[in-house]
């Protein structure tokens, strides 16, 4: 999406956001693509903060839908853990296409060294539509 416009998208790009939660007992990381920028925006609520979950959501769904002129579908991942499949069930009831994933399947390449940050978890997840989300 680097420099085609929004028009000029075809149909199925121009209706998928993609969204990773990297969950902690204190934080939840939410990153956010949208077929707006190549660019992934980030926000920190308190754990367990749903509402807070949802205004994002909807936030999205409505800046993506005036600038498309279509309802954009939310794909979400997050990593298996701390907070388990509760979370899995509220997204689902929201209309969010969620996938709870095993922290195993992301391919990280074990001969180089690499940070490890809840961002940088984010962003991986977040991009790991391309192999993942899209089954």
């Amino acid at each position: 999406m680097n420099t085609q416009t929004v028009n000029q998208l075809p149909l199925s790009a121009t209706s998928t956001c993609f969204m990773a939660i990297e969950l902690s007992e204190t934080n939840w990381l939410i990153a956010m693509m949208t077929p707006l920028s190549n660019k992934i925006s980030l926000r920190k609520i308190a754990s367990g903060a749903v509402q807070q979950l949802t205004e994002i959501i909807d936030r999205t769904i409505e800046k993506v839908s005036r600038a498309t002129g279509r309802v954009p579908q939310i794909l979400s991942c997050y990593e298996a853990g701390y907070d388990g499949f509760w979370l899995h069930r509220v997204l689902e009831a929201r209309g969010v296409v969620n996938h709870v994933l095993d922290a195993a399947s992301l391919m990280v390449s074990r001969k180089a060294r690499r940070a490890k940050t809840d961002r940088l978890d984010a962003e991986k997840l977040v991009r790991a539509p391309d192999g993942i989300l899209a089954r």
